[in-house]
Order: C-alpha cells, then sequence, then structure tokens
C-alpha cells in the first residue's frame, strides 16, 4: 500500500473507471489547477485501466464573464485538447456549456434590471454555472452518467462540512429537481503540492500548459468551480472568477494580476467596481421590486442604458465582445416590456 496520494488517486481513479466502464464520464473543467489536476487524473487512470474505449467529455462553463486572461488560456487549451483527443482513438470530446441567452449576465441586469449579485441575493451561479452543467447532464443518461469535480477537503470549512456529510467519499450524489446524478471527486485527498505534482508531471493531455498555468497563479491565483453548492464561500480573493463579480468586496485577484503588468484588466475592474457602487444608488432603481413589495428594485430603464453605454466603451477600449447580437435583441426586448410596465405604473396610456 503506498502513502503516495497522487498514485492512489489514480489507482482509486483506475477502480472507478473498471467499475463503470460504460458510463459516459463528465469532467467538469475550468482551467485552474484543481480542474487540471482532476483532468490528468482521469486519463492517467484511462491510460492505467487498459480499457479499450471510455465515453470521456471534458465540459467548460462559458458565462461570458470569465476572467479574460484564464478565459483566452483555457479556451485556446481546449482547441489543443479537441485535436488531442481526435488523434486517440476513443469517444474523447471537448463540449462548451453557456446557459440560455435569457439567462446570461447582462442579459440580467441591462435587460431584466436585476442588481449586480451580492451574498444575500447571489443569483449568478445557479443560472451561469449550475444549470448548463445540470441540463447538459439531463440531455445525456443520468443514471449512466458521472460528473468528475476538481475538489478537495481542507480547501475550506464550508466545502468540508459539505463533504461531511458524505463521510468525505469521492462519491457523491448531486440532486437537481426531481433528479440526481453520480459525482466522483478524483482529487479529494489531494494537497496543494501534490495537485501540482499532477498538473506538472502527469504527461496527458500534452494540450495543458503548466508553465503557462502556473504563471497566472503566481500573478493572482486559484480558480472558479465550474459547478458548486450554491451556499458554498463565493470566488473571493487569490481565486480567478467572473470579472463582474460584486459578491466579494474587493476583486484582489484581479487587482493583482494588473499589479503583475496585466493592464488590460483594468477597464474591467473599473466598470465592476462602478456597477458595485451603482446598485446601491436609490435613484437607479425602481422604488419597489417586482412583486410589489417596498424596497429597491430593479434598475431604471435609464440606469440600465447607462449600463449598456459603458459597455459598449468597454468593448471599444478592449476590443472583446461582451455583449453579443442575439443579447442585444433580447435586451432590446426587455426594455420595451417594462417600458410598458412603468407607463401603466404611472396610470399612462399608450392608446
Amino acid at each position: 500500500m503506498t502513502d503516495d496520494q497522487l498514485t492512489v488517486a489514480i489507482d482509486d481513479a483506475t477502480d472507478a473507471l473498471h467499475q463503470r466502464p460504460n458510463h459516459h464520464w463528465v469532467v467538469a473543467f475550468s482551467g485552474g489547477k484543481d480542474s487540471t489536476a482532476a483532468l490528468k487524473v482521469m486519463l492517467a487512470a484511462y491510460r492505467k485501466s487498459d480499457l479499450e474505449h471510455l465515453k470521456l467529455t471534458v465540459i467548460y462553463c462559458d458565462t461570458g464573464v470569465e476572467n479574460p486572461i484564464l478565459d483566452a488560456y483555457v479556451k485556446n487549451s481546449l482547441v489543443r485538447l479537441q485535436e488531442e483527443f481526435s488523434g486517440l482513438g476513443s469517444e474523447l470530446d471537448v463540449k462548451l456549456l453557456q446557459a440560455p441567452v435569457q439567462d446570461r449576465f447582462f442579459v440580467r441586469i441591462i435587460g431584466r434590471g436585476y442588481p449586480p449579485p451580492t451574498n444575500s441575493f447571489r443569483w449568478c451561479t445557479n443560472g451561469l454555472r449550475i444549470r448548463p452543467v445540470s441540463r447538459f447532464i439531463t440531455a445525456q443518461d443520468p443514471s449512466n452518467t458521472v460528473l468528475v469535480l476538481g475538489l478537495r477537503q481542507s480547501e475550506s470549512q464550508q466545502r468540508d462540512r459539505s463533504l461531511r456529510k458524505s463521510s468525505f467519499s469521492k462519491w457523491q450524489k448531486q440532486t437537481e429537481g426531481n433528479k440526481d446524478y453520480d459525482l466522483y471527486l478524483p482529487i479529494l485527498n489531494l494537497s496543494v503540492p501534490e495537485v501540482w505534482d499532477a498538473v506538472f508531471w502527469l504527461p496527458k493531455p500534452q494540450s495543458i500548459l503548466p508553465s503557462v498555468l502556473e504563471r497566472l497563479y503566481r500573478d493572482a491565483s486559484g480558480e472558479c468551480p465550474v459547478i458548486k453548492a450554491p451556499t458554498a464561500p463565493p470566488c473571493a480573493s487569490g481565486r480567478f472568477g467572473c470579472w463582474t463579480c460584486t459578491v466579494v468586496r474587493k476583486d484582489k485577484s484581479a487587482a493583482q494580476l494588473i499589479d503583475a503588468g496585466h493592464e488590460e484588466l483594468r477597464p474591467y475592474l473599473e466598470l465592476r467596481n462602478w456597477l458595485a457602487e451603482l446598485r446601491n444608488v436609490p435613484e437607479m432603481r425602481w422604488p419597489t421590486r417586482r412583486n410589489g413589495s417596498q424596497g429597491m428594485g430593479p434598475f431604471t430603464l435609464e440606469a440600465r442604458k447607462t449600463i449598456l453605454r459603458r459597455i459598449d466603451l468597454l468593448e471599444a477600449e478592449t476590443g472583446r465582445q461582451i455583449i453579443d447580437s442575439q443579447e442585444r435583441g433580447v435586451i432590446a426586448g426587455l426594455w420595451k416590456l417594462d417600458d410598458h410596465v412603468r407607463l401603466k405604473f404611472r396610470g399612462i396610456s399608450d392608446d
């Protein structure tokens, strides 16, 4: 029996594949060290298993507002990974997942008037991350699918409380509505050094470039998991997450990346900070909520138009599309609906 936890992780994953050789194995990949280690452990286990065929899909949730530097790194890695998979002669695939247009970040903020997320109203995680993964699993055969997550114990007290409910087992259950599916956590017991050992020393996939990833961590550090419990702590300091994240008071990782020379992130951080301030300005919000209760409601239409103008300026400054044409069309339609609501609220007839 070896004490090398990385070897144990590979052996355990090999046994898991032998137990379910005909299942569809889905690896949730966010581009950070933990999801990279989980992917590498699973591919090492596949090579060790001597299984002739394995159906394995690597999924990435494209929220549309990921940290631009990590997002570019991940998408370039996935293009190379798809090419690498095509030469391995098995059912290995890569899928980019995205929320339906009506659930996307700026459609909700600019179209529906949602305030940027807070700890008490954190609407983003479910819509942008969890539901796209759940829809993908549901479109498969949930009873014949295993979702692989790069979760580890001792990452946080909240994470450990969640894992303790299942006795820190590598096998977990995820329940969504009236359906559930299996989770497998191959790096559950790995320490941070052992995770980096997996990233650097496990050879497959070659399309993942450890030195690039390590440099990103040196400039900031951490990752935002593809899927996690809604009650888990938000992606805070030292974690790569959405550049729009206003759940945390300060985006320390973005600030650290800028200090490290990634000056291209500054306009994103400035807009994020502006959004965090704007949500607390009463004049920018309806005086009632959509359910009719008193309290700061959605952004006013003028506030939403102001936000869109700032996004237009950001797109021009960065040369990067933030809101696509389909999203802009939905936003325009939602404005018309809310303009009608505003007129009725004031007792003004369109006739």
